[in-house]
């Protein structure tokens, strides 16, 4: 596997020297699909001079871009996506996290299997434009606690077994995982599925290593999937100098040995 770190470029110096492998930051930060193309051509020199790669994205929707419900507005959210995912090809971006767990969430007095056709019409037009251009959506397995809609890893691959399309895959996290008590079936029966993966302690949600963390069963869970991808740290990282990131890639290395 190859470990990365949700961060910007700031941090990736120290994060190549510890002996991490790539950075993952969000797409309002690096793709800015709000503005105009002038505007991110000038903003994207530090990304493409980071000393270490950004080769995911996270964050692939903003919380007021709703896309279930009855104020969503699913045309204006696949035209921003759309953007994105054009100057994402441009920059090198292997993937962009579906998580946003605000834009997808079903309100209440909403039919849930409304809100679900909603986000898979979403998903389904932004399909062809992700797969013509080598960039993939994942679907983010959210907790309970941010959000209603696509919270188990099984939910998610249903999902994108529905859309049927390689430009949509899933995003197995850790931490989600582990706090909602999700179960090692909905990770070893879609591994065919399996994109990007993200990792952080429970309760804390911090870098592997800075609290006490069972992580043996998403650990073997992941190995008998198949999946051997990329995996970002996606939690609080106390110490980001290359000592410190070294000692939370070291526990990394020693968790998926």
């Amino acid at each position: 596997m190859v470990f990365g770190i949700c961060s910007g470029p700031e941090i990736a110096q120290a994060a190549k020297d510890a002996g991490f492998g790539f950075l993952e930051s969000s797409v309002a930060a690096i793709l800015k699909p709000g503005s105009s193309e002038a505007e991110f051509e000038d903003s994207i020199a530090d990304v493409l001079n980071s000393q270490l790669p950004i080769t995911n994205l996270n964050v692939l929707l903003p919380g007021g871009m709703i896309i279930a419900g009855p104020e969503a507005d699913i045309a204006k959210a696949v035209a921003y996506c759309t953007i994105a995912l054009q100057r994402a090809k441009k920059i090198g971006i292997e993937s962009i996290c579906f998580g946003s767990g605000t834009a997808r969430r079903c309100p209440e007095g909403w039919k849930k299997e409304d809100a679900t056709s909603q986000i898979r019409e979403f998903l389904s037009e932004l399909a062809p434009v992700a797969t013509g251009l080598g960039v993939p959506l994942t679907i983010e397995n959210l907790n309970t606690t941010e959000t209603n809609m696509l919270c188990t890893v099984a939910e998610c691959a249903d999902m994108a077994r529905s859309v049927n399309s390689p430009g949509v895959l899933i995003l197995v996290d850790g931490y989600h995982w582990m706090k909602d008590s999700d179960i090692v079936e909905s990770i070893i029966e879609n591994g065919d599925l399996i994109g990007h993966t993200h990792i952080a302690t429970i309760p804390s949600r911090a870098a592997p290593g800075l609290e006490p963390c069972d992580f043996s069963a998403f650990a073997d869970a992941l190995r008998d999937s198949g999946f051997n991808g990329k995996m970002s740290i996606e939690g609080r990282i106390d110490d980001k100098s290359a000592e410190g990131l070294k000692s939370a890639l070291e526990t990394l290395n020693s968790i998926f040995a």
